[in-house]
């Protein structure tokens, strides 16, 4: 329980404390790839492929314009991927190259808060990231590109907290199992992007196999939570769904990630 609590204690917002001073040093080169590369997909594929779909797609029953269909999308695209690269590539660098975890177990700090301040570091940082392209999609609903209801937005940001933490889980999970930085490629290309293309962010799941395998796809589930807000049209089961699935991911991902790095970081 130690474990999952750790992530209220002081020396887990003392690890964020701590990114965050050394992110703001190099902020201008930090933030604009990140928080700009969902806002590049969104005019590409809602200005770009959105031209050739000018009737629309049909959603729920109900015909909506593509951009409207996959501006939502991306704001949960841009949770997961920011999430699981920041605990993935940021955590294995700080761990392996930096020697920035050994630091901080030499003073008050422990594992565990080590694993939260990953975590939550990188929930902080995709809900920042999440919160500029939302005022980007404020933009383009301004200058009539958009027609969604931006007022639920303010309801949005806390799911996209909850939901970056379990994506963080998971990218920190492949932060304890792979050996070298060049492994990294094997989870984005095995689990990470499958799970991305499979989410209906793009376009919607009508293959029955396709559908049925996002059910179990937090992704999906946040993409038509934000969605489903974003359009009026409700999120039906899919809240209580993606809360089901990051309550288990954090329930199973940082109690076995937290054994996996004490025998990796610690040598226990």
């Amino acid at each position: 329980m130690r474990r999952l609590t750790a992530a209220f204690e002081w020396q887990s917002r003392a690890v964020v404390g701590r990114h965050l001073r050394v992110y703001l040093k190099n902020w201008h080169t930090s933030f604009l790839p990140p928080a700009l590369e969902p806002v590049t997909l969104l005019l590409a594929f809602g200005l770009g492929l959105g031209t050739y779909m000018a009737s629309g797609l049909v959603w729920h029953g109900r015909r909506v314009d593509y951009m409207d269909f996959v501006a939502p999308g991306m704001l949960a695209y841009a949770t997961f991927m920011t999430a699981v690269f920041q605990s993935l590539f940021g955590a294995f660098i700080r761990m392996r190259y930096q020697r920035t975890w050994e630091g901080q177990l030499t003073t008050q700090i422990e594992l565990r808060h080590v694993v939260w301040g990953e975590i939550l570091w990188a929930a902080v940082l995709t809900t920042t990231y999440v919160v500029i392209v939302a005022i980007v999609l404020a933009v383009c609903q301004a200058i009539g590109l958009l027609h969604l209801d931006l007022r639920v937005l303010p309801v949005v940001i806390p799911i996209v907290f909850v939901s970056a933490c379990a994506f963080a889980a998971l990218g920190l999970c492949f932060t304890a199992l792979v050996p070298t930085i060049d492994h990294m490629n094997l989870p984005i290309f095995l689990v990470v992007l499958p799970v991305g293309f499979v989410s209906a962010t793009y376009f919607p799941l009508d293959h029955p196999v396709m559908a049925a395998i996002s059910t179990v796809n937090p992704l999906y589930h946040l993409a038509e939570t934000v969605r489903g807000l974003l359009l009026g049209e409700g999120v039906g089961g899919h809240v209580a769904s993606l809360m089901i699935l990051v309550l288990i991911m954090l329930g199973a991902l940082v109690p076995l990630e937290m054994r996996l790095l004490r025998k990796r970081v610690l040598g226990d």
